[in-house]
């Protein structure tokens, strides 16, 4: 029974490279969350203007009306007395459930994030991060969409 049950499991990975569904997803909006302290103005501009290039030339369209939303978070956080960086980012939009009425809300329908403990240059472990979770989408977009 152990080996069945393994084998399913195992063959279901082989089939989702993820569990989310980026399909027919053509354009974003942008949202940027800053709450930390050491990201200059400048620097956070440097930040949006990353994900913004790496995004278009992936081929999506940004700034269209109702379009779902391209959502970036950077937290600075203090962890038992050491530092951490929490950065994530995610795919918003307007969905409707399955319940009995049928609810329309508002859901994340792409999550990733990563943690960064102890961090020595918070602007450098950032960019590299976000660059990384940017990947990470737009590869999983193009997996979904071939």
């Amino acid at each position: 029974m152990r080996k069945l049950l393994l084998a399913l499991l195992l063959s279901s990975s082989l089939f989702s490279a993820s569990l989310y569904t980026l399909d027919n997803v053509h354009s974003l909006n942008l949202y940027f969350s800053n709450q930390t302290n050491f990201l200059s103005q400048d620097q956070e501009a440097m930040l949006k203007s990353m994900v913004t290039e790496k995004l278009k030339k992936a081929g999506f369209v940004l700034g269209e009306t109702d379009a779902p939303i391209f959502v970036v978070k950077i937290d600075a956080l203090e962890i038992e007395g050491t530092q951490a960086l929490h950065i994530e980012v995610g795919l918003g939009e307007e969905v409707t459930t399955k319940r009995k009425d049928k609810i329309g809300t508002f859901a994340y329908t792409y999550l990733d994030s990563q943690f960064i403990e102890g961090y020595s240059d918070p602007y450098k472990n950032t960019l590299e991060s976000l660059t990384l979770l940017v990947d990470a989408f737009i590869n999983a977009h193009k997996e979904d969409n071939e």
